[in-house]
């Protein structure tokens, strides 16, 4: 899987260097990745929760964070929608984030 918005992964590692193996985890086993429908990206992380839209929802960090992500199957790319701290997760909308 191609992953789209790569910098905000890594802007958010910088500011939150707790989440730097989750998300380096997280990075590889997605770019590793060839999902073509929702029960394989929930083989690759049993712990996501897949939302309408074709969204995922990844805990980070023992759900310290949550990143949301647009998956298009056909075009194997994935698009970080969000990632923060649970407490700014709640405030938004994931299936139009």
């Amino acid at each position: 899987m191609q992953i789209v918005y790569l910098k905000r992964l890594l802007d958010f590692g910088k500011k939150h260097a707790d989440a730097r193996k989750s998300l380096a985890s997280w990075k590889t086993v997605t770019e590793n990745a060839k999902w073509t429908k929702k029960q394989d990206v929930l083989f690759d992380f049993p712990n996501a929760k897949m939302i309408n839209n074709n969204r995922a929802r990844f805990e980070i960090r023992h759900n310290t964070y949550r990143l949301i992500a647009h998956i298009d199957y056909s075009d194997q790319i994935v698009q970080i929608r969000f990632i923060g701290l649970h407490n700014q997760y709640d405030k938004i909308d994931p299936e139009t984030i």
